[in-house]
């Protein structure tokens, strides 16, 4: 299983050794959650934080785009270090567009859907992008409940990569910890997200947990 980290929980006077210590603890990859107080009902980091993150680990960079026009953003966060560019569905952007101008740079893309978005109306996407990041809460605050309405969700995106021979791979963002991973991984997950429950613990522990999963399709 692979594991993502989001800083957004990480203590900013120990990012540094906290980034350390989750990459020396077997994590993938880090997750940036960065929102515009529009989009969702926070703010978070930007390109300065983003740069800074890019200076203290080799690791893939993901960029989860919680703004109203990451069509006019992803080239500045790109620029500041992530490699992966995520776009929700439910932005108001031409999303193939926005795809093909980050493949065209030379990076990779995700696409995210919310708790209220079918996976049905995004199948024609999925092909498309590197990452499908299944939103298992409400963006906008870490520390939230799984909704265990979203299972039939995973396994739904699952079924259809797997059926199609697609090479996306299914990452869970939303209140993932040692009781509700195992859940995620069994229903099809490829790479969960976690937040307060790697941030407010034993981080090379918590890590470890998710890293050595045992998978049980059902």
């Amino acid at each position: 299983m692979k594991v993502s980290p989001s800083v957004i929980s990480c203590k900013l006077e120990l990012l540094k050794d906290q980034i350390e210590t989750s990459a020396s603890s077997g994590a993938d990859q880090f997750h940036l959650d960065i929102m515009d107080g529009h989009f969702v009902p926070n703010l978070t980091m930007g390109q300065d934080l983003i740069a800074a993150i890019r200076r203290c680990t080799d690791l893939p960079l993901e960029a989860h785009m919680m703004v109203t026009n990451p069509d006019k953003y992803w080239k500045i966060f790109s620029k500041s270090g992530a490699d992966i560019l995520m776009f929700h569905y439910e932005s108001p952007v031409n999303l193939k567009k926005c795809f093909g101008e980050v493949k065209d740079s030379g990076k990779k893309c995700g696409l995210v859907i919310n708790p209220d978005t079918p996976f049905n109306i995004v199948k024609d996407l999925v092909g498309e992008v590197e990452i499908l990041l299944i939103m298992t809460v409400y963006p906008g605050f870490s520390g939230q409940n799984f909704i265990n309405g979203m299972i039939p969700k995973i396994r739904e995106a699952r079924k259809f990569i797997d059926d199609n021979s697609l090479e996306t791979e299914i990452e869970i963002d939303g209140g993932i910890n040692d009781k509700t991973c195992s859940a995620a991984a069994n229903a099809g997950a490829d790479i969960l997200v976690s937040a307060s429950y790697i941030y407010n613990g034993n981080i090379r522990k918590n890590i470890g947990h998710l890293k050595n999963l045992e998978r049980t399709r059902i």
